[in-house]
Order: structure tokens, then sequence, then C-alpha cells
């Protein structure tokens, strides 16, 4: 994890240094929108900093597509399938038996609740219809 938080860390400074800073007091909303018609001659004066200069870094060459030889196998699914099953957390009796208690609960207390607006609402229906 270490070497990850470092990446992020670097990316994030190369990120900072990369985008030009605004003068005080201007917001984005606030910022005039370059017209076309205007010379650069024009252009109102603000601070710009010099540019820091960096390392151009050459490109980096793309990556063939893996070809694949022959279709994979059936089998080998199922088998990978039945591997990944093996790596799953699974609960133990106690909390399967415990999260089904709560789920069976909640049902019962939804399913009463909607029963009772459901017991409601056509009462309300029944006196304003007939």
């Amino acid at each position: 994890m270490g070497s990850k938080d470092k990446k992020r860390k670097h990316g994030k400074q190369q990120s900072q240094k990369a985008r030009k800073p605004r003068p005080v007091g201007e917001t984005r909303a606030e910022a005039p929108e370059p017209e076309a018609e205007a010379p650069k001659a024009a252009a109102p004066a603000r601070m710009v900093p010099a540019k820091v200069e960096q390392k151009a870094k050459p490109p980096k060459p793309a990556k063939a597509a893996p070809v694949l030889s022959r279709k994979p196998s059936r089998f080998r699914f199922f088998a990978n399938a039945f591997q990944e099953l093996r790596k799953a957390h699974w609960p133990t009796r106690r909390e399967a038996l415990r999260l089904s208690l709560m789920v069976a609960i909640v049902c019962l207390v939804v399913g009463a609740l909607l029963g009772a607006l459901d017991f409601a609402f056509s009462g309300l229906m029944r006196l304003l219809l007939f």
C-alpha cells in the first residue's frame, strides 16, 4: 500500500504545478472569457509566472491486444468460479441466523405498515367515492 500512496501524492503534486495560478480575487465565475475579435496585444495585463520547465517524457509504446489462440473451456469457467467462492467470506451459523431473523422482522414491520396504509386509503376512497 505504501507504493500506491507515494504514487498518488506524486501525481497530486504534478497536477498542482501544472495549473496556472489565478490572480487574487478572481474566481472561475468572474473570469472573463477571451473574445475572438480582440487582438492579443489588447489582452488585459495579468501577472503570469514563468513556466516551470518540465522534462518531456517519451510516449509509452502501445501494448498489443492479447491474441487468444482458442476459446476458453467451459470447465475452466466453473473451476474459476469455484475458486472465487472459496475466497469469499462466509458468515458463521450464528451470524446467518441473526441476519435472517433481522430480515424477517424488517419484512413483517414493513408489511404491517403497508397493510395499515392500504387499509386507511381504501377506507378513505370508500368514503369519497361511494
